[in-house]
């Protein structure tokens, strides 16, 4: 009776592991939204991660940023940067990991958001 109880405990935990990465999984194509400001800038970043088709853990990420430098107490023209990744899930660890930088992001599907580092994506 006590081997039945472990194992029904044991199945219990394993499958609510797995659903819980299916979530995040499924939270993750999406866009993502974060504002940074210093002395020096401002700057409006935008993640889109979409899925890879004909696979279940790559995914194409397009990383857009806006930024105006600040001069003398002036904000300059905005400038532009467009970058194109591709990131893999890592279903151990519940990351996606840039294949060309190492970052990792860590979705929080019930904060509504990614955590890049010491950047916080919202998710539109």
């Amino acid at each position: 009776m006590r081997n039945l109880a472990f194992l029904a405990i044991a199945v219990t935990s394993l499958f609510t592991a797995c659903n819980s990465g299916n979530a995040i999984k499924d939270f993750i194509p999406g866009t993502y939204i974060s504002q940074a400001q210093s002395e020096f800038s401002v700057a409006n970043d935008t993640l889109v991660i979409e899925a890879a088709k004909s696979t279940d853990n790559l995914y194409l990420i397009t990383r857009k940023t806006g930024y105006r430098r600040i001069t003398n107490g002036k904000v300059q023209t905005v400038q532009h940067k467009v970058k194109h990744w591709t990131g893999e899930w890592d279903t151990q660890r519940q990351v996606l990991e840039v294949v060309q930088t190492g970052n990792t992001f860590v979705f929080q599907p019930d904060q509504h958001c990614l955590l890049n580092g010491n950047s916080e994506y919202r998710k539109l």
